[in-house]
């Protein structure tokens, strides 16, 4: 048995063949990880520095999973601390059975926020709960990946069929309630991306912020995986899309996907900009940052505007200055936190700042279709590769380093 054990660590090819199917939100100066290659100056499709695509076709050479391993490896933390590097271990498990309603779920590829699972790993707000898990918790979000078997009941998917879910992908398998599967034509990092990326990015600037033909709409972290598909969503919707970065490089993807007017506020100051190009006001924000760029995005919002907060990566623990972030967005009154984790909404006169964003399966099943019909573009990062369980840290330190350019993904 400490044979077959071994083997199913180094590949998983090597499987005993258990026939389930038919059981019962930065601004932190941090270091790359090492041994990885960083970005190149150029921009390409596919495998070079940079991955947009705007569909993903079924492979044929993309086989469902025929045997089930004994065991499998999954990323968590025994208990809470200050972060993801902090908690983080990799322990094998019996491998799970799925139960009435759910599916099993070989993982492909699972998607990195750095918000989610920093606060996961601290056992914070949402994630109050793991302070109390006796066994530890998993952590991991999005991911994509190949049904391998269905619990009793379950016709919302079959064994082969390729999926996106949420939750635990920080695993080689997971367990999901059936119902809750978006089936994607090929489990891949762009199917991760949609996931949460694409929806919370939906719901948004359609959803919540309710963008019109000839809104100015401001995007800050325009180059990050929700602002991305934020600027094409805005730009659909017949607005003029000013989006903020903070390098060359992002703006250059910027101008790709299409966004008016472009603002790297490392060389120009926004606030300055948008009071000579914008004196009418901003007529929605869709916001990432949080701190000071939240402050001055409420100084330019229009007289009726709207702010749809999306995230406040400016303020999270990691960050060395998220004292004073953290005080430049209490100075124009709004608690981030509050705002964020508590789903709240607040008036300003006549101007409407959203802590709630309203989702819908109709709004997921949208950003899908119009990916497959080559109309949403989904970017993924590549400056660096992360590749299994044991990689997972160094995707959420990169993540958080502000030097990513969309999504970013590990390959499990």
């Amino acid at each position: 048995s400490a044979r077959l054990e071994s083997a199913s660590r180094k590949m998983r090819t090597a499987l005993l063949l258990i026939c389930l199917a038919g059981s019962a939100h930065g601004f932190a100066s941090l270091s790359l990880p090492t041994g990885r290659a960083q970005r190149g100056p150029g921009l390409r499709g596919g495998g070079g520095e940079l991955r947009m695509s705007a569909n993903v076709r079924p492979s044929p050479a993309a086989a469902p999973p025929v045997a089930i391993p004994a065991t499998f490896r999954q990323v968590y933390a025994a208990r809470p601390g200050l972060g993801v590097g902090d908690v983080a271990a990799v322990r094998e498990l019996p491998m799970l059975v799925p139960g009435p309603g759910q599916a099993l779920i070989e993982v492909r590829f699972a998607g990195v926020n750095g918000g989610c699972e920093t606060f996961r790993a601290r056992g914070d707000h949402w994630f109050a709960r793991n302070q109390d898990a006796v066994d530890g918790f998993a952590l991991g979000a999005e991911g994509a990946g190949i049904v391998a078997a269905v619990g009793e009941g379950v016709s919302e998917v079959k064994v082969g069929d390729h999926v996106a879910f949420i939750g635990g992908a920080f695993a080689e398998y997971v367990l999901a309630g059936a119902p809750s599967l978006a089936k994607v034509p090929v489990a891949s990092p762009e199917a991760v991306a949609l996931r949460i990326s694409g929806l919370t990015a939906a719901a948004a600037v359609e959803a919540t912020g309710e963008a019109q033909p000839g809104q100015t709409v401001l995007v800050t972290a325009g180059a990050g995986a929700a602002g991305s598909f934020a600027v094409q969503l805005a730009k659909r919707a017949g607005c003029r899309v000013v989006a903020t970065c903070s390098s060359t490089e992002k703006a250059a993807v910027l101008c790709k996907l299409g966004a008016d007017e472009i603002v790297n506020y490392k060389t120009k100051d926004l606030g300055a900009y948008l009071g000579d190009k914008h004196p009418g006001g901003i007529d929605l924000v869709i916001e990432h940052v949080g701190g000071s760029m939240l402050a001055t995005a409420l100084g330019h919002l229009a007289p009726a505007g709207k702010l749809v907060m999306v995230g406040y990566i400016s303020e999270y623990p990691h960050n060395a200055g998220r004292e004073a972030e953290t005080k430049a967005s209490l100075a124009a009154g709004v608690d981030s936190a509050d705002l964020f984790w508590g789903g709240k909404n607040m008036k300003r006169g006549e101007q409407t700042i959203f802590g709630k964003l309203g989702f819908s399966a109709a709004s997921r099943q949208r950003v899908y279709d119009l990916h497959e019909q080559g109309e949403l573009t989904a970017l993924v990062d590549t400056g660096c590769t992360f590749k299994g369980v044991d990689d997972v840290s160094a995707a959420v330190t990169y993540m958080l380093s502000g030097q990513a350019i969309g999504k970013v993904v590990v390959e499990m």
